[in-house]
């Protein structure tokens, strides 16, 4: 994964909510599946592979089996897991791509649950980030607010 995406994707995490944060994940995961496809050693292919699989036991993780939900998801989940490790195996790009058809779909499901889910952010005392203030040649510029009062640890 490039490092700008890392970056847009840690930003994106320090403001979410929890369904935002399951959206992102998917997308993460997703595109650790891209940089598979491409990979041109062996090696590189089973560790983005290994990094998506992280990601799904992430996701397999946070399930509150209190929603009836929840188990169909963890079926969802664990045969994703099972589409990686045979493409980790086999290195057959069949897997690889039912897998990430099924996360497409589910990060388009999500996404729109997410719409609807004005919840607060999960983390708190992040930094404010203002975008658009100023825009430069090829994108538009954020700014981060160094004056909030509250981060960090007070002595």
């Amino acid at each position: 994964m490039q490092r700008t995406l890392k970056k847009e994707f840690t930003l994106r995490i320090s403001q979410a909510n929890r369904t935002e944060l399951t959206v992102i994940i998917l997308e993460m995961a997703i595109a650790y599946l891209e940089s598979a496809e491409q990979a041109e050693s062996a090696e590189t292919y089973r560790m983005e592979i290994a990094r998506a699989r992280k990601c799904v036991d992430e996701l397999k993780k946070s399930l509150n089996f209190q929603y009836e939900i929840a188990g169909t998801l963890l079926h969802l989940y664990i045969h994703i897991n099972k589409l990686l490790v045979r493409a980790m195996i086999s290195r057959k790009k069949d897997y690889l791509s039912r897998a990430k058809e099924t996360l497409i779909r589910l990060k388009d499901a999500f996404a729109k649950v997410a719409e609807e889910d004005h919840s607060e952010p999960m983390l708190e005392n992040t930094q404010t980030v203002y975008a658009g203030y100023t825009y430069g040649k090829t994108d538009l510029n954020e700014n981060l607010d160094n004056n909030s009062s509250g981060r960090g640890f007070l002595v």
